[in-house]
């Protein structure tokens, strides 16, 4: 089963925190692996107590990877820069849901459930992936916005309108130029997570590509053409385990000049 994200989105002290604090306990109830996700608004770098010195000391060495194991938590620092996207691949793995905070501008492709803390502020920011509006108890807001729901239903509605991570290869099979394009419609209610053909195998080992647009492959289909050319190469003499990966490039002819031979 693929994991499914959701953001938690408004102005700044709306109460995303709070919220995300909420949600965790809630959905682990119902036996859902729940991951959080903090997008920062500025470049800062989060280390671990200061009493914990030594940690930050190996960091500044540049390692690729940092891990501080105490009585009570393990934390591995990747010390890399990753696009979120990247991110969310490493830490979702084994996870059903994960909870992301941020602004909405930082989350787009995810679907988003926007907080807000004053009356009037729903137009400013609702956008086009915007599935729920709400507020916590202490703002008390009330909003006449088709989107608004009551805190206590937040649950719900991240069980029912989290998505997966289309994969951003705008290959088109949707009938849409890009997979952001294909993801609105699907919030909005118009397409189904199903009729993306190529939702978990955008990491495929083999690529396959017809006028420059990617065509799905599934796993046998994969696995033919990988071993076709193997035998192609092995025939040659080149050694598989000399190679790091293949390109094939197949040129066809126009049909005129073939019937002007």
């Amino acid at each position: 089963m693929l994991t499914r994200f959701i953001g938690i989105t408004g102005p700044k002290k709306t109460g995303k925190t709070t919220t995300i604090e909420a949600l965790v306990p809630i959905l682990q109830k119902e036996n859902l692996r729940i991951g959080t996700v903090k997008v920062a608004f500025r470049d800062v770098s989060i280390d671990v107590n200061q009493e914990h010195y030594d940690v930050v000391r190996h960091r500044q060495s540049s390692p690729k990877l940092t891990l501080f194991k105490s009585g009570i938590e393990t934390v591995i620092f990747r010390n890399e820069k990753h696009s979120l996207r990247e991110a969310l691949k490493i830490i979702s793995k084994d996870l059903d849901i994960v909870l992301l905070e941020g602004f909405k501008e930082d989350l787009e492709g995810i679907p988003q459930i926007t907080m807000l803390k004053e009356a009037g502020q729903e137009k400013e920011f609702v956008g086009d992936y915007t599935v729920a509006l709400s507020s916590i108890p202490e703002f008390s807001i009330k909003s006449k916005h088709g989107l608004f729901i009551q805190y206590n239903k937040l649950a719900d509605i991240v069980k029912e309108k989290a998505l997966p991570l289309f994969p951003e290869l705008d290959c088109e099979h949707c009938g849409y130029s890009t997979c952001q394009e294909f993801t609105k419609e699907v919030i909005r209610g118009k397409k189904n997570v199903e009729d993306c053909e190529v939702l978990g195998f955008e990491d495929s080992f083999v690529i396959l590509k017809a006028n420059e647009k990617i065509v799905p492959c599934k796993p046998f289909i994969q696995d033919l053409i990988k071993n076709v050319v193997s035998g192609i190469l092995a025939s040659l003499k080149v050694e598989e385990e000399e190679l790091s990966s293949v390109e094939l490039q197949i040129s066809y002819e126009p049909k005129k000049a073939r019937k002007n031979e």
